[in-house]
């Protein structure tokens, strides 16, 4: 009772502070609760922000859940194009992340990827035509002020690990930066669900916890990155969709590092 207690009064708190608020969401039950914390501290008609929801456009079943909290919920949902898309990697994986304007700073929204043999018989995306080279735009009018996410510090990013908030609020580039749920933990966030009667993705998640079969979960992609993998040193690597060897592009846009707001443990 005390974390929704202090969650309300931080929402409430920032959205006094704020003349244009807005939130990210992905609508994992992170976002969920976020959104029906948001609900609960700022009641009215409809949904009452703005809300940001940055959809990849392949493999809409995805968004199937999202599109149908949207209706439901009266929500006013804005997405834009990247301005900046590349990659992520370590000795154990490799991520793809389109970089969005924030603000007058900008924010990497990654995605985990799942390779072509993870899903033998479903369709995945090419890393480099798909990913790297799709549509993107520099220039945005930006019109919040600030923006609520729902990180924990308990989170732990299947590719950076643990990555605690160092602040509930923070302002970066211009914008208000709001952190409701930093407290919370994944045992506190199935207990608010299950109390309040969230609702979830029932193709993402059973018994409290994500299944273990990847393809409706939207942090996740289905894709090839064997030509843009910059820890490969060949030449020349084999494409699955076009069955024959193509040139390896190493020197595709490497991204890296952690937002401010985040310590990297």
């Amino acid at each position: 009772m005390r974390k929704i207690e202090k969650s309300i009064g931080l929402i409430q708190l920032a959205a006094q502070m704020a003349v244009a608020p807005a939130v990210m969401l992905s609508f994992g039950k992170d976002s969920m609760v976020l959104a029906s914390l948001i609900r609960e501290a700022l009641p009215g008609i409809g949904f009452p922000m703005p809300v940001i929801y940055h959809r990849d456009p392949w493999f809409p079943a995805k968004h199937d859940f999202a599109d149908r909290i949207v209706r439901s919920w009266s929500m006013i949902v804005h997405d834009f194009l990247p301005w900046q898309t590349g990659v992520k990697t370590n000795e154990k994986a490799i991520e793809l992340v389109a970089r969005y304007n924030f603000g007058r700073r900008e924010i990497d929204v990654p995605r985990n990827v799942c390779a072509p043999e993870e899903y033998p018989r479903r369709d995945f995306i090419c890393g480099l035509n798909d990913w790297v080279k799709r549509p993107r735009a520099m220039l945005l009018n930006y019109p919040w002020d600030a923006i609520f996410i729902g990180h924990k510090s308990s989170d732990v990013d299947p590719f950076e690990g643990p990555v605690p908030l160092k602040y509930d609020m923070i302002k970066e580039g211009g914008v208000l930066v709001v952190f409701p749920l930093r407290d919370w933990t994944d045992g506190d966030v199935w207990d608010y669900i299950e109390t309040n009667h969230v609702p979830v993705q029932a193709t993402r998640y059973r018994d409290r916890a994500e299944l273990s079969d990847r393809w409706y979960n939207n942090d996740y992609v289905h894709a090839c990155t064997a030509c843009i993998d910059p820890r490969s040193t060949a030449k020349e690597v084999f494409c699955p969709k076009l069955k024959r060897n193509v040139p390896n592009h190493r020197d595709v846009l490497q991204l890296k590092g952690v937002p401010a707001y985040m310590r990297k443990e």
